[in-house]
């Protein structure tokens, strides 16, 4: 048996056999892996290295490598085709490891490892307070000098926004220092009143030092107090009878508030701290940081991962740790709970870099949990856009047909899934999704007839049968695979009906995880499992299934829950509709040969329904066909 892997954006399928190390082989690589702290790195047989990680115990940690139910990443299945040799650094203690760990993973760049985008084209504003005239300039590099730097901005759009309105509204000069000294005239800048002119010296050097204060502040995120100091000099003009400066003050308080309504997401603090949102599906991952300068959210800094290997925990500890090699470091990092165990690390090194103390912390109530709520609701939007790429999807296939057996890629799978509300209306729904993504108007909907008798399974006969028979006069629509919700109940019946139609479509039904609690004890969890038909000897077996329980975070399995969930929610929607509207509906609705005039002409002869029920067959012969009157009888006496 092989598997799909994406390997430089295109498909190819792997025939390695999972786990074929022996024992002799296991022990050629564990025997020099020292109990210790440190970090170990996994080189091919070309000995380019693959991947990198860190441990408090490297022995225990590489070690579990080599069991078949150890580690559950998808790369380690690939191990045993390309694994050479493992060499291992040993350090003092965790924080060296976590250090060590990531200046190797740059340096070398390991193909399973992530590593964040460089952030060479990110924006920074430049203000040097020192300067004679400063200003604000937009930059790609922070330097080490006495200036004031404010960002990264991860978007340039916010960074070249912030720049244009600095320089409207707070009057700064935006030449550069050669234009400064060799002009001759003011500029169109003065003209429209955005620059007071320092090259002539037409402002004094004290109010334009207090122009530069406004515009530190308001890059601060110290709003309030930008907004006292304008006021303040706002009146002080409107005294002196300055009113064309009154205005233009007017002016710039305006877009101050303006600029705060904007950034109305505020916390309870004076301190600088960020918020970091994680989400995940499958191999694909999402990290957005919310920061905060000063209580005020300034910016969302994004980013999409796909192709990852690492479990949670080293994950968010990894970006975090080169997330912070590149931005500005906050007193307080708010990370998502139960995501890291041991903060301690993250803290020490984080400190050591800002040459303060700096607190990681796990919220579980109150402002900064609300905070964390935020940034893991923007990673999750992170996420389905990350999802929609077609690298991510082709990949999420490959998965799929790898843990199905399949031959090909799975470009148009079908899900069915039932609703009914203590047997009252039941229906069924199929959605369709090719190449990954939704295709909602090949969606559709099904009333049960009862054609198949009650229970979900039934139901689900009579939906099968339905559609193979609108497959068999329409060939085109033949999915590549088709997934049923739920178990081998179903799955038996999916067979059955196809065979019935003559089809051979691959097919799988996936069972809900599930906890079970006994009421004594602890509770069992129940993951989510795939049923397919036992193939034996090449052909499949009608009496067998086998059970299949992909890790958590498999690709594969999330896709086909991605499919199971909007199956399920379209479903419930349409039986919540035709409930609704037979709650709401008329006695007189559904009978044959009652359309709109005739239903028109009934209640015009007898005013109202109740006249209607209490009128005999003779009485609703004289307005109705005898046909349509009795059918309008036996309906109103055959529900009373």
């Amino acid at each position: 048996m092989g598997w799909w892997i994406l390997v430089d954006g295109a498909l190819s399928f792997s025939q390695h056999t999972y786990m074929s190390w022996d024992a002799k082989q296991i022990e050629g690589f564990l025997q020099n892996i020292p109990p210790e702290p440190g970090v170990y790195l996994m080189k091919d047989k070309g000995g380019k290295v693959i991947y990198i990680g860190k441990a408090i115990h490297l022995y225990n940690r590489v070690s579990n490598y080599f069991q078949e139910s150890g580690d559950p990443r998808p790369f380690v299945k690939l191990l045993s085709g390309i694994l050479d040799r493992i060499d291992t650094v040993v350090t003092s203690n965790e924080k060296e490891a976590l250090i060590l760990e990531n200046e190797l993973i740059k340096r070398h760049r390991p193909r399973f490892n992530v590593l964040l985008k460089d952030d060479k084209n990110y924006l920074y504003l430049r203000l040097d307070p020192k300067a004679r005239w400063p200003r604000l300039e937009l930059v790609r590099r922070r330097k080490d000098d006495d200036a004031e730097y404010f960002g990264p901005y991860h978007s340039a759009f916010a960074a070249r926004q912030t720049f244009a309105l600095i320089n409207r509204h707070f009057g700064l000069r935006s030449c550069s220092d050669t234009m400064l000294k060799n002009r001759s005239r003011p500029c169109l800048e003065y003209s429209m009143g955005r620059c007071p002119a320092p090259c002539l010296e037409l402002i004094s050097t004290a109010d334009y030092e207090q122009r530069v204060q406004a515009a530190l502040l308001f890059l601060k995120g110290r709003h309030d107090d930008v907004r006292r100091m304008l006021t303040k000099q706002m009146n002080l003009a409107a005294d002196n009878e300055n009113f064309e400066e009154a205005a233009r003050l007017r002016d710039r308080l305006k877009a101050i508030e303006s600029a705060m309504i904007k950034q109305a997401v505020i916390l309870p603090t004076t301190q600088d701290l960020d918020a970091i949102g994680f989400a995940r599906a499958g191999d694909c991952a999402a990290f957005a940081v919310l920061r905060f300068e000063k209580g005020v959210l300034v910016e969302r800094v994004p980013y999409i991962l796909d192709g990852v290997v690492a479990p949670e925990e080293d994950l968010l500890e990894s970006l975090a740790f080169q997330y912070y090699g590149r931005a500005p470091i906050p007193a307080q990092v708010l990370l998502p709970p139960g995501q890291l165990e041991r903060t301690a690390p993250l803290e020490e090194v984080l400190g050591a870099r800002s040459q303060r103390v700096v607190k990681v912390i796990r919220p579980y109530r109150g402002p900064n949990a609300d905070a964390i709520r935020m940034a893991i609701h923007n990673a999750e939007l992170l996420l389905a856009e990350g999802l929609g790429s077609r690298k991510t999807r082709d990949r999420a296939l490959a998965r799929v047909a790898e843990l199905l057996g399949l031959s090909s890629l799975p470009r148009r799978i079908e899900t069915y899934d039932m609703s009914q509300f203590q047997s009252a209306e039941p229906v069924g729904a199929m959605v369709v999704f090719i190449n990954g993504q939704p295709e909602k108007k090949a969606w559709r909907t099904y009333g049960i007839r009862l054609e198949e008798g009650p229970g979900d399974v039934g139901f689900m006969r009579e939906v099968l049968k339905r559609r193979f028979a609108n497959l068999r006069d329409n060939p085109e629509d033949m999915p590549d695979l088709i997934v049923l919700d739920g178990g081998e109940s179903q799955l038996s019946v999916g067979i059955s009906v196809m065979a019935e139609a003559g089809l051979s479509i691959p097919m799988v039904a996936l069972a809900k995880a599930r906890v079970i609690d006994h009421g004594f004890g602890p509770s069992k969890k129940i993951p989510e499992r795939l049923y397919v038909q036992d193939v034996v000897a090449g052909v499949a077996d009608s009496a067998g299934f086998r059970q299949i329980v992909p890790q958590a975070h498999d690709a594969g399995l999330h896709l086909l829950m991605r499919m199971r969930d909007e199956a399920h929610r379209f479903v419930v929607k349409f039986h919540r509709k035709r409930r609704f509207k037979k709650g709401t509906g008329s006695i007189l609705d559904g009978i044959a040969g009652l359309g709109p005039k005739r239903r028109v002409m009934l209640l015009r002869h007898f005013r109202t329904v109740g006249n209607i029920k209490s009128a005999s067959l003779e009485e609703l012969n004289e307005v109705l066909p005898m046909g349509v009157a009795k059918a309008v009888f036996d309906k109103i006496h055959g529900t009373e």
